[in-house]
């Protein structure tokens, strides 16, 4: 990911060392470590994606503040032959953080386009006080990319522990001795939902994180393809 200029140190989210990408497999769900191994999402039986990256320290706290600062509510269709985020940002300070960010979104939302062959984009960057989703749903959608630049990351159950007979307002969705897991900061996700050819039955059952504060506030990107005529 982009780092600001000058700075070289990348701080790991979860491992000083990547581990091999079988190690980083539970069922339906992958962790790889290069974007090049997004591409995953593609293969049968693989609902999840997760592309662990590193932290930059420096743009990680500035983030933290632009969350606790701003309320951001960037709602956007995007043509990806032309992506740029800059006036949806302008209320941001020109900063060398801001720039960083900028590069980072932009190589998102391209690597999307890209992997997908789609020319319209939907994004949402949003600043979160409240869980959006507190449930644990699918989405109807093909696939989406989360991403959380700041705040608790989204919570999803692998395949396996999920019982999808009580997904619902009342149900009861996760299996006995089943677990949840938490995406980290800076993970891109791509999660395949009900609409993905053949995978009706199969979306990713997801959901927010339990916020309680201000301290817990979340800065959320959500891409998904969209019809731009």
């Amino acid at each position: 990911m982009a780092l600001i200029p000058g700075e070289r140190v990348m701080e790991p989210v979860l491992h000083a060392q990547p581990v091999p990408v079988d190690a980083g497999m539970h069922g339906a769900n992958v962790l790889v470590w290069q974007p090049s191994e997004l591409t995953d999402i593609y293969r049968e039986g693989v609902n999840c994606c997760v592309w662990r990256r590193g932290v930059s320290t420096s743009l990680s706290q500035w983030l933290g503040r632009v969350c606790a600062q701003h309320a951001l509510q960037v709602v956007e269709r995007v043509d990806a032959r032309r992506v740029d985020l800059r006036p949806a940002l302008r209320e941001l300070p020109e900063t060398a953080e801001r720039e960083a960010w900028l590069e980072d979104l932009h190589l998102l939302l391209n690597l999307y386009a890209d992997l997908f062959g789609v020319r319209g984009l939907g994004v949402r960057l949003t600043t979160l006080d409240r869980e959006m989703c507190p449930r644990f749903h699918v989405d109807r959608v093909g696939v989406r990319l989360l991403c959380t630049y700041a705040g608790l990351g989204t919570e999803w159950l692998d395949n396996a522990d999920v019982m999808r007979g009580g997904l619902g307002p009342q149900g009861q969705v996760l299996r006995p001795g089943g677990s949840v897991r938490r995406m980290e900061r800076f993970d891109v996700a791509l999660l395949k939902g009900e609409a993905w050819p053949g995978n009706a039955g199969n979306g990713v059952v997801h959901r927010s994180p339990v916020m309680g504060s201000q301290a817990h506030r979340r800065l959320l990107l959500c891409v998904d393809p969209v019809d731009i005529g």
